[in-house]
């Protein structure tokens, strides 16, 4: 009797087996088929790891990580996972935290008080979870006339940073993506610890999590072994995209998607840090007007086809990142690439699509609205997306276009559901119309668009004379000087090419540039011009103040 029961046990043990092992055997050529949909052979390529309660189920490497030497991409190859940083930033605030060497809800200023001057206080969260309204470095980077073909190094960036006297909104009111808190929390972790942002990652969080194969640059000599190259591609030849910069706390993490696997399962499986700490880490903000956003610290929420997801992609030159955690089923994909046009969202969630296939919930097949001419008026108008961005909707022939303001080409936008489009020109993007406005989704985030009325002068109506002249900023430490050309007003800066500065409206102009996104012109008491704002798209009103 006994060994008939062992033999029966032995027989369904063995048939569950080979059914598991069956079903492992399908998700991987699905995975497979899934990941071929998107790479090109012989090109730049990949790295992907799915992880299962803690085992990896799938991994795969494909492409080049150096196209001219042709070296294969491996387990060993480092991507630069641009914004995924973050999370190690946000997890090494809330180290010092927990040994009551700071709090998030302290004021920055306790830390950094070399911003004594800003007119609103910032804490730590509100660095953390992007809603400090702090101007972004990129746009400031920019205006001061650097690019990534720069060396900038993280003393450079914290130095620029910290001149700051302005502040894009009221701390704590709205949600505005912004790099800038991410490196000045590098640089508080640096002066509360006593050792620089890299070495306190590497000490607390690479080594504990057996990450040997990861490092936050912040020397820009240093050579990275086994780095990957990132790439552009124009008219079917490749371009290395070169980065230079070697800025932390926002970015500048290297690492390879097996590290990111380790970093992952350490939410699934405490090893370093504490409950609270994850508790914070995915618990999402709240706006001052009680308003909730998916955005934590650090990572970000949502819910996909009925699974609680938390994730975060990362882009920086030509690389492109994403990492994925699905707790309740302690799924993790890492995904990264070495390649400008690579979207690593497609691959993340078909992967989910492919390894939980059990558990999803199909969406429910929703009859699309019927839109007439008549019903798609509402939604025209021009819409002001950043500071001297602004696009045009309008309806024809019962379907609603877009076109940048002052241009021609047009754009269709497809009905995706009531008050929503697509806008095909960029993957994961569409516009939702809301009260007064509109919400342009990019991927994982939106930017909120008002309405607005437009009539601008025309140059006849103004006096340009007025106007020419050198300007100069303390913040920025850089200068323009705007001249008078073929009857235009055009900005010239040591660096940046000339601009042209299209009137919008009084004293103010709009140029193509997104950190020059508008220039507004101020007059002291007695009329006179006495300086000038400049606003991008995530940094406002930097004034320059007119020295001729």
């Amino acid at each position: 009797m006994k060994t008939l029961f062992l033999s029966i046990v032995t027989m369904l043990t063995s048939s569950n087996f080979f059914a598991q092992n069956q079903s492992q055997d399908i998700n991987a050529q699905n995975a497979e088929i899934l990941l071929n949909e998107y790479l090109i052979k012989n090109d730049p390529g990949i790295a992907v790891s799915v992880v299962k309660d803690g085992n990896v189920i799938y991994k795969k490497n494909k492409g080049y990580s150096n196209l001219e030497h042709r070296v294969p991409i491996t387990d060993s190859t480092k991507f630069v996972v641009g914004s995924i940083s973050k999370q190690f930033t946000a997890f090494s605030i809330l180290l010092l935290e927990e040994e009551g060497k700071l709090s998030i809800d302290d004021d920055i200023t306790k830390y950094l008080p070399e911003l004594n001057g800003l007119p609103y206080n910032i804490t730590i969260k509100h660095f953390m979870n992007h809603t400090s309204g702090f101007r972004d470095n990129t746009d400031l980077n920019s205006l001061k006339g650097r690019t990534d073909l720069d060396r900038t190094s993280q003393t450079q960036m914290v130095n620029l940073l910290l001149r700051q006297k302005g502040l894009n909104f009221v701390p704590g009111s709205r949600f505005q993506y912004c790099n800038s808190g991410y490196v000045l929390l590098a640089e508080i972790v640096k002066r509360v610890s006593g050792i620089t942002f890299a070495e306190f990652v590497r000490k607390r969080i690479f080594e504990p999590l057996d990450m040997k194969n990861s490092l936050f640059l912040d020397d820009p000599g240093l050579v990275v072994k086994n780095k990957a190259l990132s790439y552009g591609k124009q008219n079917d030849k490749y371009y290395y995209i070169p980065l230079n910069r070697s800025i932390v706390g926002s970015t500048g993490l290297y690492t390879t998607v097996n590290d990111l696997s380790h970093w992952a399962n350490n939410f699934d499986n405490l090893t370093i840090g504490s409950t609270n700490i994850l508790k914070k880490m995915e618990t999402k903000s709240r706006l001052n007007n009680g308003e909730i956003i998916p955005y934590a610290l650090g990572q970000e929420l949502k819910v996909y086809k009925g699974l609680d997801v938390i994730f975060h992609g990362g882009g920086d030159a030509g690389y492109r990142s994403y990492l994925l955690r699905v707790p309740e089923h302690q799924l993790n994909i890492s995904v990264s690439g070495n390649f400008e046009s690579f979207n690593p969202l497609n691959i993340s969630y078909g992967l989910v699509d492919i390894f939980l296939s059990d558990y999803i919930k199909k969406p429910i097949k929703k009859e699309l609205p019927n839109y007439t001419n008549k019903k798609l008026k509402k939604f025209e108008g021009e819409y002001q997306v950043f500071p001297g961005l602004y696009i045009t909707i309008f309806a024809e022939q019962d379907a609603l276009f877009f076109k940048s303001y002052g241009y021609e080409d047009k754009l269709k936008l497809p009905v995706l559901g009531e008050n929503e489009f697509e806008f095909p020109a960029r993957a994961h993007s569409k516009f939702k119309f809301v009260k007064n406005g509109l919400n342009w989704h990019f991927s994982d985030f939106y930017y909120p668009a008002k309405k607005v009325t437009l009539n601008p002068p025309q140059y006849a109506d103004i006096d340009l004379k007025e106007l020419k002249g050198i300007y100069k900023s303390d913040e920025v430490q850089t200068s323009y000087e705007f001249i008078i050309q073929d009857n235009k007003l055009i900005g010239i800066h040591n660096f940046n090419g000339d601009v042209e500065l299209k009137p919008i409206d009084k004293d103010s102009f709009i140029t193509d540039l997104s950190y020059i996104g508008r220039i507004e012109f101020t007059r002291d008491s007695k009329g006179n011009i006495d300086g000038c704002k400049i606003s991008g798209q995530n940094s406002y009103d930097v004034f320059f103040y007119k020295s001729e």
